[in-house]
């Protein structure tokens, strides 16, 4: 019969000692199953003998799939270094007076928590209900887990699925989910047979060699115990609401009110909750809720209230009309007790805002979809609302004359710099590959930083809009700067990834080697696009599952070239990847292909290619615009060979023929007919063929790339470059 087995573990001391368990990156918190498992056997072990039954108990319980966890939330205390005498005495001839000797230095860095708050491990089972009790009677002489400091005891029951559920949804912890392979030990089959053994070799792990003064001491290392390795995810906990008037229709807020919205929802919900708690949990609603007398250990399990502005198409009213209130794991407020704290509370008093916005009121939902638009990874974010940087305050023009363009430039790099720190603030310690400081809003209906400071505690002068870009994708929701906690600081992620990426290869490279380079990229982009079967996807490999060349009537697949761009007054070799509809206007991509063109590309890090070497650490790079290869320009130079898309007739003349096939070729691409075609060092085989040259482009009106036409346009054949400014010429 299927049921449960919950195993509570109570500490006598509301601390724990021990640092080898890592969940979610952090060490220590909660005790592993693998943890609790040997407790259980030296709990039921009588000297070195396990008895059958007990055997028995504990290889079923070892068979079952790691248990789900509830944890009551921790704060970590110092660090601190003891040097203790190590457990071999033996070592030394057992004599104590040589205890010096084997001093070793232990760390020691306890985890808090509230004593009587239990840790809860649920296994699910689906027969053995007999084991199951037997295990629970196992548990009734657990004396500790841990270390030796760690005195503990243990509540064991076996119950049904659903009174399981309730228990771990009533625990004040954040369940934590076992799930694919991480770094938590838990045990499985053959670990009991494992410490058996590492008990017995332990005990003789000191043997004597030799005779007489010939006599030496070896010691043995005892095989490690057998685990597993399993992945643990702790679901963030949130809670959605909306505001909704009287009529139950959106009380949109101004995005410019998210410091005066956010600070009168936390304040009014947590008066609510002081008002119905002790003294002693309004202490709490002080440090985790408002953030009143919170010390720097308590900013990582502060509640985070984030306005949710409406975003989608660039003309949508970026208007505050959602709130999401995000619980941290080790969080001590129920999550409960929040919901029910934050369910109706009103926005700001009618009296002391604009009459012209509704006031409304907080209703909880389970529509999560417009929210979970900022909690998407990606490598790219712009901020919503200005990131408050208090150490990077720009002058007013005006205080001291007008100011300088080597002022301004001081400015942005002093912003430039705390916005690093304020991702080292929130935890985040991937380094951004691109950052941009400004007033002014990203989004076509922003606003400028400047108008967040009314009402705040912020100078205007501390606002900043930012936008990051990542080498790797970052988890949103990414809220950072001194006002996160006040709904300042909120990115939204950029998910479409950039249609043309580069690889700088740090050296130069003569054009004849473009051709090995771009090869190399293609085989390399290739095997990182494979699925396990090996089959590699048209967008990479050109090619339909059945092996036929691409027939979908346009160029469906990623584009390769190289070319020279000047890096410090020398010519340095790029490798480009563009896809298809950036360099092809009429391509229709699937929706899943934006994803995995960034996420494929962004895994090459080594290039081998043959008698040119091995390039290695590569990051592939956004190309910006006003680089030679986007512009947007109205003229453009071929910086590769244009190789026709047909034969050329006899008779007919080359240029001409070139000339035709690029127009022909443009409007294929969905560009606009150039006004004007220069062809130049036209080339034509001995049988005639297919004619190449190097031409120019001239068009209308400016036009965006990359550009890259022609025949072997995938393998970097017609390639452009921008021409974005035009040389005066020197008169005499």
């Amino acid at each position: 019969m299927p049921g449960s087995l919950v195993i509570a573990i109570h500490f006598h001391d509301g601390r724990y000692h021990g640092e080898e368990d890592r969940f979610d990156g952090a060490k220590g918190w909660p005790p592993s199953p693998a943890r609790l498992f040997q407790a259980l056997v030296a709990s039921a072990a009588r000297g070195g003998v396990l008895e059958s039954e007990h055997e028995q108990a504990l290889k079923w319980l070892e068979r079952l799939p790691p248990p789900r966890i509830a944890a009551p939330p921790v704060h970590r205390g110092r660090r601190l270094k003891l040097f203790v005498p190590n457990n071999d005495l033996d070592s030394v001839g057992g004599d104590p007076a040589k205890v010096s000797k084997i001093r070793v230095g232990k760390s020691w860095r306890p985890c808090f928590f509230d004593p009587s708050k239990p840790i809860l491990y649920v296994w699910e089972f689906e027969s053995g209900e007999p084991m199951a009790t037997r295990i629970c009677a196992i548990a009734e002489h657990l004396c500790q887990l841990g270390r030796g400091i760690d005195m503990a005891w243990a509540q064991c029951q076996v119950v049904d699925t659903a009174r399981a559920q309730a228990m771990l949804e009533a625990h004040p912890g954040a369940p934590r989910i076992p799930g694919g392979i991480g770094k938590v030990p838990t045990p499985h089959q053959g670990t009991l047979e494992s410490l058996v053994e590492r008990h017995r070799r332990n005990r003789s792990r000191l043997s004597t060699e030799g005779i007489g003064r010939k006599q030496r001491q070896l010691f043995s290392q005892p095989p490690f115990a057998s685990f597993a390795r399993t992945g643990y995810d702790t679901p963030i906990r949130r809670l959605h609401f909306e505001l909704r008037g009287v009529k139950g229709d959106f009380a949109a807020q101004p995005l410019d009110s998210a410091f005066l919205l956010i600070t009168n929802l936390r304040d009014a919900a947590a008066n609510l909750l002081a008002s119905s708690m002790s003294e002693e949990d309004a202490a709490l609603i002080e440090r985790f809720l408002v953030g009143r007398n919170a010390s720097s250990p308590d900013v990582s399990r502060r509640i985070r209230i984030i306005p949710i502005p409406s975003i989608g198409a660039e003309h949508t009213d970026p208007s505050i009309r959602r709130i999401v209130v995000e619980v941290p794991a080790e969080c001590p407020l129920r999550l409960d007790d929040l919901k029910w704290a934050f369910a109706g509370v009103n926005t700001l008093d009618p009296q002391a805002r604009d009459a012209s916005v509704p006031p409304g009121s907080l209703v909880s939902t389970e529509d999560s979809r417009m929210a979970d638009r900022f909690f998407q990874p990606a490598c790219g974010f712009q901020s919503m609302t200005p990131v408050a940087l208090m150490g990077a305050q720009r002058r007013r023009i005006g205080e001291a004359g007008e100011k300088s363009a080597d002022e301004r430039q001081d400015e942005e790099h002093r912003a430039t710099g705390a916005v690093i720190q304020a991702l080292r603030h929130v935890g985040l310690r991937a380094k951004p590959t691109h950052i941009r400081v400004q007033r002014e809003p990203f989004q076509k209906r922003g606003t400028l930083a400047e108008s967040f400071a009314k009402g705040s505690r912020f100078s205007k002068h501390a606002l900043w809009h930012v936008a990051l870009r990542f080498r790797d994708p970052i988890q949103g929701p990414l809220v950072i700067g001194d006002g996160r906690f006040c709904g300042l600081g909120l990115m939204v992620p950029i998910d479409q990834p950039q249609g043309i990426l580069a690889f700088y290869l740090g050296r130069s490279h003569p054009q004849r080697d473009w051709p090995v380079l771009i090869r190399a990229l293609r085989r390399a982009l290739m095997s990182l696009a494979a699925d396990d079967g090996g089959r590699v996807e048209r967008l990479f490999s050109g090619h339909e599952p059945d092996g036929r060349a691409d027939g979908a009537g346009h160029h469906a697949h990623v584009f390769l070239a190289a070319d020279a761009t000047p890096t410090a007054g020398e010519a340095h070799t790029r490798l480009i990847v563009a896809a298809p509809w950036a360099a092809d206007r009429n391509a229709k991509r699937r929706r899943h292909e934006h994803t995995e063109f960034g996420n494929v590309i962004r895994q090459l890090r080594d290039l081998r290619a043959g008698s040119l070497g091995r390039f290695t650490d590569l990051v592939c790079h956004p190309v910006e615009d006003n680089d030679p290869l986007v512009g947007p320009a109205r003229v453009w130079i071929g910086q590769t060979p244009y190789v026709a898309t047909h034969n050329m007739k006899k008779g007919s003349d080359p240029a001409e023929v070139i000339e035709y096939d690029v127009v022909k070729e443009c409007q294929r691409r969905g560009f606009p007919k150039p006004s004007e075609v220069e062809v130049h060092s036209v080339n034509v085989g001995p049988r005639g063929g297919r004619p190449t040259a190097m031409v120019k482009l001239r068009f209308a009106v400016a036009e965006r790339g990359p550009i890259l036409l022609g025949r072997t346009s995938h393998e970097g054949g017609g390639l452009f470059h921008a021409v974005t400014s035009t040389p005066v010429p020197e008169t005499g």
